[in-house]
């Protein structure tokens, strides 16, 4: 099964893996802005929001999901060395995040996410479908 990844999703892939090493330079960023046609302000305010959130909330959230994973694995019978490792990490990962209050960072993720949607000319994404 092939999957069709949209614009917006391929460049918020591109800007939070050079979140986590380290950040785009004003030369990254300008030409992810120049090859995905939007402008560099919209990079730098994901970026910024991605930095924030990941620094203040989605550390601790893998942190959390990771042990509940191993816990619940464990009680089961099965080792986190399993192959179905990542598919229950990633449904913990689910539950935590959909768990997680609205706030002034998760506010500020979802809106810079949106105006890269908007610059794109894609609509914004239903509140419900955001991680």
């Amino acid at each position: 099964m092939s999957v069709e990844w949209t614009k917006d999703i391929l460049l918020i892939w591109r800007i939070a893996r050079k979140t986590h090493s380290g950040g785009l330079s004003a030369e990254e960023r300008r030409a992810l802005a120049e090859e995905f046609g939007v402008s560099e302000q919209v990079i730098l305010r994901y970026e910024r929001a991605r930095t924030v959130y990941d620094l203040s909330m989605a550390q601790e959230r893998w942190r959390q999901a990771k042990w509940e994973t191993i816990l619940r694995m464990t009680e089961g019978g099965k080792t986190f060395e399993d192959e179905k490792f990542p598919d229950e990490l990633e449904a913990t990962l689910e539950r935590l995040r959909d768990a997680e209050p609205e706030n002034e960072i998760t506010r500020e993720l979802r809106d810079a996410r949106d105006a890269i949607r908007v610059e794109l000319g894609l609509p914004p994404v239903p509140t419900e479908d955001y991680s």
